[in-house]
């Protein structure tokens, strides 16, 4: 099992006011449901999906800064000392 690092940005920081939360895990799957078992009540109708078990499609997460929608999603393997991010997409100019 990896030990990980989730940083938590955008309204993800502001709702549970803190910049990140180190868990242990195989793959991202295992990482985001520790999370939202701890943490779903305080997140809200708009980042989880509607059986409430799963984040948003919308949110982004990033392995290392990359988008694991283009690894293996949620199978996506974990490293020690990885860096995963919760970010709401924002759009903008």
């Amino acid at each position: 099992m990896a030990k990980v690092k989730l940083h938590l940005l955008n309204i993800f920081q502001l709702k549970l006011n803190q910049k990140f939360i180190e868990y242990e895990g195989k793959n991202v799957g295992v990482i985001i449901s520790q999370f939202l078992g701890e943490y779903k009540e305080k997140l809200g109708d708009d980042l989880l999906d509607k059986s409430r078990t799963k984040l948003n499609p919308q949110i982004l997460i990033l392995l290392n800064g990359r988008n694991i929608k283009y690894l293996k999603n949620y199978k996506t393997k974990l490293n020690e000392n990885d860096d995963l991010y919760l970010s709401f997409a924002l759009a903008g100019g």
